[in-house]
Protein backbone atom coordinates (compact mmCIF):
# COMPACT_ATOMS: atom_id res chain seq x y z
CA UNK A 1 0.00 0.00 0.00
CA UNK A 2 1.38 3.42 -0.67
CA UNK A 3 2.77 5.22 2.59
CA UNK A 4 4.31 8.30 2.57
CA UNK A 5 7.35 8.27 5.21
CA UNK A 6 10.14 10.67 5.86
CA UNK A 7 12.98 9.89 7.88
CA UNK A 8 13.30 12.68 10.73
CA UNK A 9 16.73 12.63 10.32
CA UNK A 10 16.96 13.03 6.30
CA UNK A 11 16.50 16.97 5.18
CA UNK A 12 13.39 18.61 4.57
CA UNK A 13 13.94 21.43 2.63
CA UNK A 14 16.94 22.60 0.55
CA UNK A 15 18.36 21.03 -2.89
CA UNK A 16 19.26 17.51 -0.94
CA UNK A 17 15.45 17.36 -0.25
CA UNK A 18 14.50 18.31 -3.83
CA UNK A 19 16.11 15.88 -5.11
CA UNK A 20 15.07 13.17 -3.09
CA UNK A 21 11.47 14.33 -3.97
CA UNK A 22 11.92 13.89 -7.70
CA UNK A 23 12.37 10.14 -6.26
CA UNK A 24 10.06 9.55 -3.79
CA UNK A 25 7.68 7.82 -6.20
CA UNK A 26 9.13 4.67 -5.45
CA UNK A 27 9.50 4.96 -1.89
CA UNK A 28 6.03 5.98 -1.37
CA UNK A 29 5.24 2.44 -3.18
CA UNK A 30 7.77 1.09 -1.42
CA UNK A 31 6.16 2.24 1.84
CA UNK A 32 9.98 3.94 2.37
CA UNK A 33 11.47 6.96 3.64
CA UNK A 34 11.43 9.38 0.57
CA UNK A 35 14.38 12.01 1.82
CA UNK A 36 17.03 8.90 3.04
CA UNK A 37 19.30 6.46 1.22
CA UNK A 38 18.71 2.60 2.26
CA UNK A 39 20.96 1.55 5.02
CA UNK A 40 23.45 -0.38 4.11
CA UNK A 41 23.60 -1.93 7.64
CA UNK A 42 19.92 -2.86 7.67
CA UNK A 43 19.24 -4.04 4.04
CA UNK A 44 22.58 -4.39 2.16
CA UNK A 45 21.99 -8.25 1.41
CA UNK A 46 18.51 -7.24 0.02
CA UNK A 47 19.53 -3.55 -1.93
CA UNK A 48 21.66 -5.85 -3.63
CA UNK A 49 19.25 -9.07 -4.73
CA UNK A 50 17.05 -6.16 -5.38
CA UNK A 51 19.83 -4.42 -7.97
CA UNK A 52 20.60 -7.56 -9.52
CA UNK A 53 17.45 -8.92 -10.00
CA UNK A 54 15.47 -5.70 -11.91
CA UNK A 55 18.37 -3.55 -13.00
CA UNK A 56 21.18 -6.66 -13.48
CA UNK A 57 23.72 -4.87 -11.67
CA UNK A 58 25.99 -7.32 -9.52
CA UNK A 59 29.27 -4.60 -9.42
CA UNK A 60 30.19 -0.91 -8.86
CA UNK A 61 30.90 -0.72 -11.93
CA UNK A 62 27.74 -1.40 -13.37
CA UNK A 63 26.05 0.47 -10.82
CA UNK A 64 27.64 3.66 -11.60
CA UNK A 65 27.38 2.99 -15.46
CA UNK A 66 23.67 2.49 -15.00
CA UNK A 67 23.26 5.71 -12.46
CA UNK A 68 25.10 7.25 -15.51
CA UNK A 69 22.48 6.41 -18.40
CA UNK A 70 19.58 7.48 -16.24
CA UNK A 71 21.13 11.17 -15.27
CA UNK A 72 21.89 11.34 -18.80
CA UNK A 73 17.84 10.21 -19.71
CA UNK A 74 19.06 7.33 -22.09
CA UNK A 75 17.19 4.68 -20.55
CA UNK A 76 14.18 5.93 -21.28
CA UNK A 77 16.00 7.51 -24.39
CA UNK A 78 14.90 10.82 -26.58
CA UNK A 79 13.04 9.51 -28.82
CA UNK A 80 9.85 10.67 -27.25
CA UNK A 81 11.03 14.44 -26.09
CA UNK A 82 11.80 14.29 -29.52
CA UNK A 83 8.20 13.73 -31.10
CA UNK A 84 7.08 15.97 -27.54
CA UNK A 85 9.35 18.64 -29.19
CA UNK A 86 7.69 18.40 -32.53
CA UNK A 87 4.40 18.94 -30.70
CA UNK A 88 5.27 22.02 -29.24
CA UNK A 89 6.73 23.95 -32.18
CA UNK A 90 3.33 23.15 -33.83
CA UNK A 91 1.40 24.42 -31.43
CA UNK A 92 3.71 27.20 -30.96
CA UNK A 93 3.44 28.03 -34.73
CA UNK A 94 -0.40 26.87 -35.08
CA UNK A 95 -1.94 27.08 -31.80
CA UNK A 96 -2.74 24.00 -31.62
CA UNK A 97 -2.12 20.25 -32.37
CA UNK A 98 -3.64 17.28 -32.99
CA UNK A 99 -3.27 14.21 -33.95
CA UNK A 100 -3.43 13.82 -37.70
CA UNK A 101 -1.36 17.20 -37.51
CA UNK A 102 1.49 15.69 -35.27
CA UNK A 103 1.15 12.20 -37.40
CA UNK A 104 1.92 14.28 -40.14
CA UNK A 105 4.95 16.18 -38.54
CA UNK A 106 6.34 13.57 -37.31
CA UNK A 107 6.53 11.87 -41.04
CA UNK A 108 8.20 14.64 -42.41
CA UNK A 109 10.47 14.81 -39.41
CA UNK A 110 11.21 11.09 -40.22
CA UNK A 111 12.23 11.96 -43.66
CA UNK A 112 14.56 14.96 -43.60
CA UNK A 113 16.22 12.27 -40.69
CA UNK A 114 16.38 9.57 -43.26
CA UNK A 115 14.44 7.11 -41.28
CA UNK A 116 13.21 4.10 -42.35
CA UNK A 117 9.54 4.18 -42.76
CA UNK A 118 8.68 1.55 -40.79
CA UNK A 119 10.35 3.27 -37.50
CA UNK A 120 8.20 6.58 -38.99
CA UNK A 121 5.16 4.50 -38.69
CA UNK A 122 6.28 3.14 -35.00
CA UNK A 123 6.97 7.22 -33.70
CA UNK A 124 3.04 7.66 -35.43
CA UNK A 125 2.09 5.14 -33.12
CA UNK A 126 3.39 6.17 -29.62
CA UNK A 127 2.18 9.75 -30.68
CA UNK A 128 -1.27 8.36 -30.20
CA UNK A 129 -0.63 6.39 -27.32
CA UNK A 130 0.36 9.82 -25.76
CA UNK A 131 -2.57 11.09 -26.61
CA UNK A 132 -4.58 8.55 -24.98
CA UNK A 133 -2.16 8.63 -22.09
CA UNK A 134 -3.20 12.30 -21.53
CA UNK A 135 -6.08 11.79 -21.87
CA UNK A 136 -6.41 9.38 -19.15
CA UNK A 137 -3.82 11.68 -16.72
CA UNK A 138 -6.45 14.51 -17.27
CA UNK A 139 -9.02 12.11 -16.03
CA UNK A 140 -7.23 11.04 -13.12
CA UNK A 141 -6.37 14.38 -12.04
CA UNK A 142 -2.27 13.65 -13.27
CA UNK A 143 -2.66 17.18 -15.93
CA UNK A 144 -4.88 19.66 -15.80
CA UNK A 145 -7.69 20.30 -18.37
CA UNK A 146 -6.13 21.17 -21.53
CA UNK A 147 -2.56 19.80 -20.30
CA UNK A 148 0.32 17.97 -22.23
CA UNK A 149 3.47 16.53 -21.10
CA UNK A 150 6.27 18.21 -21.98
CA UNK A 151 9.14 16.20 -21.31
CA UNK A 152 9.36 11.68 -20.23
CA UNK A 153 13.13 12.45 -19.34
CA UNK A 154 12.21 12.75 -15.99
CA UNK A 155 10.93 8.77 -15.14
CA UNK A 156 15.07 8.62 -15.85
CA UNK A 157 15.72 11.93 -13.54
CA UNK A 158 13.41 10.35 -10.96
CA UNK A 159 15.30 7.00 -10.89
CA UNK A 160 18.33 8.33 -10.64
CA UNK A 161 17.73 9.52 -7.14
CA UNK A 162 16.60 5.80 -6.49
CA UNK A 163 19.83 4.32 -8.23
CA UNK A 164 21.70 6.49 -5.41
CA UNK A 165 19.71 5.23 -2.78
CA UNK A 166 20.37 1.67 -3.71
CA UNK A 167 23.77 2.30 -4.61
CA UNK A 168 24.44 3.42 -1.05
CA UNK A 169 22.23 0.93 0.48
CA UNK A 170 24.40 -2.38 -1.58
CA UNK A 171 27.84 -0.67 -0.59
CA UNK A 172 28.33 0.08 -4.50
CA UNK A 173 29.01 3.92 -3.38
CA UNK A 174 29.85 6.10 -0.63
CA UNK A 175 27.45 8.33 1.00
CA UNK A 176 29.20 11.57 -1.31
CA UNK A 177 28.72 9.75 -4.42
CA UNK A 178 24.98 8.83 -3.25
CA UNK A 179 24.32 12.27 -2.84
CA UNK A 180 25.71 13.79 -6.06
CA UNK A 181 23.78 11.70 -7.60
CA UNK A 182 20.23 13.00 -5.87
CA UNK A 183 21.46 16.61 -6.36
CA UNK A 184 22.36 15.99 -9.97
CA UNK A 185 19.29 14.88 -10.58
CA UNK A 186 17.13 17.13 -8.58
CA UNK A 187 19.52 19.93 -11.37
CA UNK A 188 18.60 18.42 -14.01
CA UNK A 189 14.71 18.01 -13.11
CA UNK A 190 14.91 21.84 -13.14
CA UNK A 191 15.83 21.93 -16.64
CA UNK A 192 12.95 20.64 -17.89
CA UNK A 193 9.97 21.11 -15.79
CA UNK A 194 8.91 24.22 -13.95
CA UNK A 195 6.25 22.91 -11.35
CA UNK A 196 5.93 19.37 -9.51
CA UNK A 197 2.57 18.95 -11.42
CA UNK A 198 4.54 19.53 -14.82
CA UNK A 199 7.52 17.22 -13.55
CA UNK A 200 5.13 14.22 -11.89
CA UNK A 201 3.24 14.10 -15.12
CA UNK A 202 5.92 13.53 -17.40
CA UNK A 203 7.62 11.15 -14.97
CA UNK A 204 4.37 9.53 -14.87
CA UNK A 205 4.11 9.29 -18.90
CA UNK A 206 7.74 7.95 -18.77
CA UNK A 207 6.74 5.09 -16.60
CA UNK A 208 3.70 3.82 -18.38
CA UNK A 209 4.74 4.29 -21.74
CA UNK A 210 8.11 1.60 -20.98
CA UNK A 211 5.90 -0.56 -18.90
CA UNK A 212 2.18 -0.75 -18.81
CA UNK A 213 1.18 -0.60 -23.33
CA UNK A 214 -1.80 0.94 -22.15
CA UNK A 215 -3.32 -1.86 -20.65
CA UNK A 216 -3.98 0.85 -17.36
CA UNK A 217 -3.18 -1.87 -14.58
CA UNK A 218 -0.24 -2.43 -11.68
CA UNK A 219 2.06 -0.09 -13.54
CA UNK A 220 -0.36 2.52 -14.29
CA UNK A 221 -1.55 2.31 -10.59
CA UNK A 222 1.48 1.98 -9.41
CA UNK A 223 2.13 5.76 -10.58
CA UNK A 224 -1.27 7.25 -9.85
CA UNK A 225 -1.14 6.31 -6.48
CA UNK A 226 2.17 8.25 -5.39
CA UNK A 227 1.16 10.87 -7.65
CA UNK A 228 -1.51 11.84 -5.88
CA UNK A 229 -0.43 11.62 -2.27
CA UNK A 230 2.64 13.99 -3.60
CA UNK A 231 0.56 16.17 -5.01
CA UNK A 232 -2.06 16.36 -2.34
CA UNK A 233 -0.75 15.16 0.81
CA UNK A 234 -0.80 17.89 3.54
CA UNK A 235 3.00 16.01 4.58
CA UNK A 236 4.10 15.54 1.00
CA UNK A 237 7.93 17.28 0.16
CA UNK A 238 6.36 18.43 -3.07
CA UNK A 239 4.00 20.39 -0.93
CA UNK A 240 6.65 22.33 1.25
CA UNK A 241 9.46 22.23 -1.11
CA UNK A 242 9.59 25.02 -3.93
CA UNK A 243 10.35 23.30 -7.56
CA UNK A 244 12.13 26.08 -8.45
Amino acid sequence: MDTLVSDPRGPFFGALAHGFACGAHIPIHNAQAWNALVDPAAAGGEARESLRENWGITSPEEWREQADHLLAGENVGPETDHLLHLRRDLIGRNGRCDLPMWRDAISQWARWRGLDADLAKEFGRTAGMIIRYEARFRADGILPLNGIVNSVLGYDFGRAVNMARWGFGSSYCDYRTAESIVLRAGQLTRQYYVTWADYGAGYALGRVLRFDNEEYGHMYGSVLGPHRMLMFEQASPWRHIPFS
